[in-house]
């Protein structure tokens, strides 16, 4: 026989509210501060694999305390920390993954702070990967092993096998020593404290056998009983909804919601789902994704976690509008008027915005160019993006990217990351429900660089007429035509543009307005607002031009940004 592994014969002692079994794997809340200081001591001060060594020691009682070292239990289990899992803030929490690897017991207690440390004898032997099964020679032993594969066997086969650990552990079944199949056996059915007690105090193995075994057959009893109530109620759910036809295609969601234990499919939502995308008029390559996660959807449990980010997924893809559109109404007479009323002044803007329009109204199809509208605050900027998505009849939506400095806000993040979501230009045309919305970059120049990525790298993209209607944002994973959507972009300064962003922009400067200008905006727009915000007539406040101009010099550009 090949020579066993031996473990330290100094061990220190984390005391556990459950009892681990050899060869099972198990976490454990770190409560108690004896076991707190263990763990920072012990465990995160070194970094030695024979330090992830302990022996987890169970309560000689399931209700006393950590503290209480006198109801220490003489056998517990050696094991080796997989895992630590936890944070400092704002108190320290910890939880650690053991795995059990032979019984231990406990000979001297050496010392009992900061956290208990004591000298204990290994009981189990721990085989190399050359040891074998040879040493189960007694003849009757040998039986009562073979019986005990035999129920194990059974076990496997009544449980679920879809969780990963149930999949793995019957394929080792068969080259699973006789040994540790009591303990693993064990430690996966139902049972109380006081019997897997029992089962880690069997020392002997003829003991371990007789100890385990019930507990298997009980597991298997029960598991043989639930089989059948499930299967005749079945037959019987079946034989009821088969006498009535209008009712036979609610068989399989009826029965999967009596009997699946919450596992089963929502028939309705996929349906649903299924005609939405049917409805939202994908292109061909949007379509083929949708259908294929649609497919992961319908095979996924409930209760997975992926299922949440298939379903947001759907969601996003039914929302969006692939062939929703609002038809442009451009006339030209009625453009100028509006933006009259809207803005005095900015001539060179307007008669710009105009020529845009008449350009627009001979060909539909127009590709830009993208205008971005340089000049100090309170100009009028962003109001004139608003009232051009007014002329045309279209949805306006407002970007800010001022202080941006991660491209996923415009490319959107993977659906591999935990909280992913998609960019603001797919967040946007979802808000708007079309397909061809004016879009406003407000404060193009204050976007930054990190090592997040450059947004103004991204953007190089999204504002080129020649690529735009490919766009794919990364948490969408398709192209999306961004092609008929109206770009605007605002700015301050050119200067922390970069060059190729520029060269795909028309710069518009609004240099601001005159003395003139700002005391006409005074008089005609801003003080009639302001006296019928405030419940006031002009008969009821006066203010002389003197006075309104000596304002309009000073406050006339922040009060219009406000306004």
């Amino acid at each position: 026989m090949a020579s066993s592994i031996t473990i330290p014969r100094r061990l220190p002692l984390l005391i556990a509210d459950n009892v681990l079994l050899p060869g099972s794997s198990m976490r454990i809340l770190v409560r108690s501060l004896q076991n707190m200081n263990m763990v920072k001591g012990r465990l995160m001060g070194r970094s030695s694999l024979r330090s992830t060594i302990i022996g987890v020691i169970p309560k000689e009682q399931n209700d006393v305390t950590d503290e209480d070292l006198s109801t220490l239990h003489s056998i517990g289990t050696a094991a080796v920390v997989v895992q630590v899992t936890g944070t400092n803030w704002p108190k320290p929490a910890y939880t650690l993954l053991v795995t059990g690897l032979c019984r231990l017991k406990v000979e001297e207690l050496l010392q009992e702070t900061p956290y208990p440390v004591a000298t204990v004898t290994q009981l189990d032997q721990l085989p190399d990967k050359d040891s074998d099964d040879s040493f189960i020679m007694d003849k009757e032993l040998k039986k009562m092993a073979e019986n005990f594969r035999e129920h194990a066997v059974e076990l496997i086969g009544l449980l679920d096998i879809s969780t990963p650990i149930m999949a793995k552990l019957k394929k080792m079944l068969d080259q699973l020593p006789s040994q540790h199949l009591p303990d693993i056996c064990a430690a996966i059915v139902k049972a109380s404290y006081l019997e897997k007690m029992q089962v880690l105090d069997a020392v002997d193995l003829s003991d371990r056998f007789k100890r385990a075994l019930p507990l298997i057959v009980r597991q298997i009893e029960a598991l043989r009983l639930l089989q059948k109530v499930k299967k005749e109620k079945f037959e019987i759910v079946i034989r009821k909804e088969m006498a009535r036809p209008s009712h036979s295609k609610k068989i399989y969601r009826r029965v999967s919601e009596d009997f699946d234990d919450g596992q089963e499919i929502d028939t309705d939502e996929y349906a649903d789902f299924e005609q939405k995308i049917k409805l939202a008029k994908m292109p061909e390559g949007a379509h083929k994704a949708a259908i294929k996660e649609l497919k992961r959807f319908k095979n996924m449990m409930p209760n997975m976690p992926e299922h949440v980010m298939i379903r947001n997924y759907l969601e996003l893809m039914v929302e969006l509008p692939w062939s929703k559109s609002n038809k442009d109404t451009l006339d030209i007479v009625q453009a100028r008027k509006a933006l009259d009323i809207d803005h005095y002044g900015l001539e060179k803007v307007k008669n710009r915005v105009l020529e845009y329009l008449a350009v627009r109204q001979l060909k539909n199809s127009l590709k830009g160019p993208i205008m971005c509208f340089v000049g100090p605050p309170g100009v009028g900027k962003t109001s004139i993006g608003r009232s051009i998505a007014h002329i045309l009849g279209r949805e306006f939506h407002r970007i800010a990217l001022g202080g941006i400095s991660d491209q996923s806000e415009i490319r959107g993040h993977r659906r591999t990351y935990i909280g992913s979501m998609p960019g603001r230009i797919i967040h946007g045309l979802k808000l708007v429900g079309t397909n061809n919305p004016v879009f406003l970059f407000d404060e193009i120049d204050k976007m930054n660089k990190s090592i997040h990525g450059d947004p103004a790298a991204a953007l190089l993209e999204v504002l080129d007429p020649e690529q735009n209607h490919t766009f794919t944002d990364h948490y969408l994973n398709v192209p999306f035509d961004l092609s008929q959507v109206l770009f605007i972009c605002t700015a301050n300064n050119l200067a922390p543009i970069p060059p190729a962003l520029i060269d795909r922009m028309e710069i518009i400067s609004i240099q601001g307005y005159t003395e003139e200008e700002k005391l006409h905006i005074a008089e005609r727009h801003l003080m009639p607002k302001q006296l019928t915000l405030h419940g006031l007539s002009p008969e009821l406040l006066h203010i002389p031009t003197d006075s309104i101009k000596l304002i309009s010099m000073e406050c006339v550009p922040l009060i219009i940004s406000t306004h």
